[in-house]
């Protein structure tokens, strides 16, 4: 099967709030989709109901072919989650985390010793892992989070916020690993509020405004969608901006201009 992660209508409700409404995407093997949008436009939503966090009211998510909703542990082998703020225990070091998220999946962590030390070699864990997360500093969480989501070799990694708390220098060794997992046909499913992020590593975008799918395409569309051959950020201020959105962008090419 071609598709690693498919939203059939995905509606979700919140109290009588619509977060989500009727989004159908798909995210073929060794892909790396961004999901864009602003604050509250579902993006977060998608991604708890895509690995069962949440439920959704309308419709399903199927990963690889197993659907979310009716067939959970098919599904949730197949994928590894980052989510914005990294679960991690304070009180065990970092491979003690790393070796409880083996357990759990059932697997002898000394077999997979050598790909272990890689991952952290890229990420400059390789000291970290046998202090106390206590010390650690946020980047150095979301590193062990993502290590944690990956310890599985998983087929779909979907990511929420990839820059949080990550510096230059963590963008970079993560972008190495994206592009690593990308030539195993792993599926790469993302959200950022950074636009040049989205532009750099994904091969596909898709924009959500109000819980709505409002625009899909690869980076090298976004000239032909836009009036003056412009870029991501004038795609995005116009489908998503207010009435003050020419004049947003007119200020930042001004500025560029100035620079």
């Amino acid at each position: 099967m071609s598709e690693a992660i498919f939203f059939d209508k995905v509606t979700k409700n919140y109290n009588g709030t619509t977060a989500v409404r009727n989004f159908t995407m798909r995210v073929r093997r060794g892909e790396i989709v961004a999901l864009l949008g602003p604050n509250g436009s579902g993006k977060t939503t998608l991604m708890r109901i895509a690995v069962g966090i949440l439920r959704p009211t309308e419709g399903d998510v199927y990963i690889f072919g197993h659907s979310i909703t009716r067939e959970p542990i098919q599904a949730k082998r197949c994928l590894g989650y980052v989510p914005e703020d990294a679960y991690v225990y304070d009180s065990l070091s970092g491979f003690e985390n790393i070796n409880l998220i083996a357990d759990l999946w059932r697997m002898n962590l000394k077999e997979h010793e050598d790909e272990l030390m890689r991952l952290a070699q890229i990420l400059e864990m390789g000291q970290a892992l046998d202090q106390l997360v206590s010390t650690y500093s946020a980047g150095m969480r979301r590193k062990l989070a993502l290590m944690m989501a990956l310890i599985h070799n998983p087929k779909l990694l979907i990511i929420d916020e990839i820059t949080a708390n990550l510096d230059p220098k963590g963008l970079a060794s993560l972008e190495i690993i994206l592009a690593g997992l990308k030539k195993e046909g792993v599926a790469t499913l993302f959200s950022t509020h950074i636009l040049e992020v989205a532009e750099v590593l994904a091969d596909r975008i898709v924009i959500i405004h109000k819980g709505r799918k409002i625009w899909e395409g690869a980076p090298e569309d976004i000239k032909t969608e836009t009036a003056e051959g412009g870029k991501l950020r004038d795609l995005y201020f116009e489908l998503t901006g207010g009435p003050e959105y020419e004049m947003i962008i007119e200020f930042l090419r001004m500025r560029e201009k100035i620079g």
